[in-house]
C-alpha cells in the first residue's frame, strides 16, 4: 500500500483534444496505406539495481549487442530511463524518472514502452529474461514495432452502427495500450466512446486512471513545493493544501496516515524551526504542539499499522527530547 501510494506521486499532464478531428498517424496520406508505420521509439524503464533476467534484458537492448542490431532500421531510437532505488525531488518533477514512468504506465521494472511518431504509447512489453527467452522476446519486440497502430485500427471502426459493438472494437484497437495512456494519448477517440456511452471495462478503468493521475499530477507538485519550502508561509500554505488532501474521502486510512507522518508532521517540525528565535516563542510552541498532535492523529487512526507504530515511537521521542531540553529554554 505504501509504496502504491509513493508511486502515486509521480507527474502526469492529461493532452485536451481537438474537437471534431479523428486522430492520425503523422506520415499517413490521404486515401494511401503505408505499408509499414513510421518506426517507433522505445523508451527502457528499468531499475538502479537490476536482477540477473532484468539486466540481462537491459544489456540486450544497449547499442552493440546482437538483438539491438535485429532492431535497427526497425525502431526510431532506443531510450533508457534509470528508476532509481532513493528517489529525489529531481525525480517527482516534469521529465523526471518518476514522472516519465507514471506517464508511461509502468508498473513493474523492466519495462519497453513504444511511442508513435507523435509520442503516443500504443504497445508495451513487460519483464526481464532469461537466456533461453531473451531471442523470442527481441523478435516479438521487433514484430511490436512493425503492428498497425491504434489510431489506424480506431479510424477503421464503422460509425453509426450498433454502439455497444463499435465501442467494443475501439476497445479492442487499444488493449496493448496501458490505462493510463488512453485518455492523454487518444483524446479523440476517447471523447468518441464517450459519445457511444461505452461501459467496456477497459474504457471504465482508463477513465477512472486518468482522474487518478490528474490527481497525482497536483500530489507531485505539491511534494516538490513541500520540499523546497523554508519559510513560515510557504510552510503554512503547503500544511493547507496537505489537509486538504487528507480530508479526502476516497483515501485509505494507511493512505491518510502516510501522509500525516511524511508531510504533514515533517512540515510542523520545519515550521517550529522557521519560527524559532534563540528561544520559543508563542508561535513556535503552538507549531510544536501541532507536530505531536499530528503523530498522535496518525497513532489513533490504527495502532497496529507500521506508520502507527512509528508515529507512537516518534512521538515519546520527541516527549522525551523536550523533556530533556526544558531547563535549558
Amino acid at each position: 500500500m505504501f509504496m502504491r501510494v509513493a508511486a502515486v506521486i509521480a507527474f502526469v499532464c492529461l493532452a485536451l483534444a481537438v474537437p471534431g478531428r479523428a486522430e492520425t498517424e503523422a506520415s499517413s496520406a490521404s486515401g494511401v496505406a503505408a505499408p509499414l508505420p513510421p518506426p517507433p521509439v522505445l523508451v527502457v524503464y528499468g531499475s538502479a539495481e537490476p536482477c540477473a533476467a532484468e539486466a540481462r534484458w537491459l544489456k540486450a537492448l544497449r547499442p552493440g549487442a546482437e538483438e539491438r542490431r535485429a532492431l535497427d532500421g526497425i525502431v526510431r531510437d532506443v531510450q533508457f530511463v534509470t528508476v532509481p532505488r532513493r528517489p529525489s525531488v529531481k525525480d517527482w518533477e516534469e521529465d523526471g524518472s518518476l514522472s516519465r514512468a507514471a506517464m508511461h504506465g509502468v508498473r513493474v521494472l523492466p519495462t519497453v514502452i513504444l511511442l508513435d511518431s507523435r509520442g503516443r504509447v500504443f504497445d508495451v512489453t513487460e519483464g526481464g529474461a532469461d537466456a533461453a527467452s531473451l531471442p523470442g522476446m527481441a523478435a516479438l519486440l521487433a514484430e511490436k514495432a512493425q503492428r498497425v497502430r491504434p489510431v489506424t485500427v480506431v479510424n477503421g471502426v464503422p460509425k453509426g452502427g450498433d454502439p455497444s459493438e463499435e465501442a467494443a472494437a475501439i476497445c479492442r484497437a487499444l488493449e496493448q495500450v496501458p490505462a493510463e495512456a488512453w485518455f492523454r494519448d487518444y483524446p479523440g477517440t476517447m471523447k468518441r466512446l464517450e459519445k457511444l456511452n461505452c461501459t467496456v471495462p477497459a474504457f471504465l478503468n482508463a477513465r477512472a486512471a486518468a482522474l487518478r493521475l490528474e490527481k497525482n499530477r497536483e500530489t507531485a507538485v505539491l511534494l516538490c513545493e513541500s520540499f523546497q519550502a523554508c519559510d513560515a508561509p510557504s510552510i503554512r500554505k503547503c500544511l493547507e493544501a496537505w489537509r486538504k488532501k487528507v480530508s479526502d474521502s476516497s483515501l485509505s486510512v494507511e493512505e491518510r496516515q502516510l501522509i500525516l507522518l511524511s508531510m504533514v508532521h515533517p512540515l510542523w517540525v520545519r515550521l517550529e524551526n522557521a519560527l524559532y528565535q534563540d528561544a520559543h516563542n508563542a508561535e513556535s510552541e503552538e507549531a510544536f504542539h501541532q507536530a505531536v498532535a499530528v503523530l498522535e492523529e496518525v497513532r489513533d487512526m490504527d495502532p497496529a499499522s507500521v506508520c502507527g507504530r512509528r508515529a507512537h515511537q516518534l512521538r515519546e521521542e520527541l516527549r522525551k527530547a523536550r523533556l530533556a531540553a526544558a531547563r535549558f529554554d
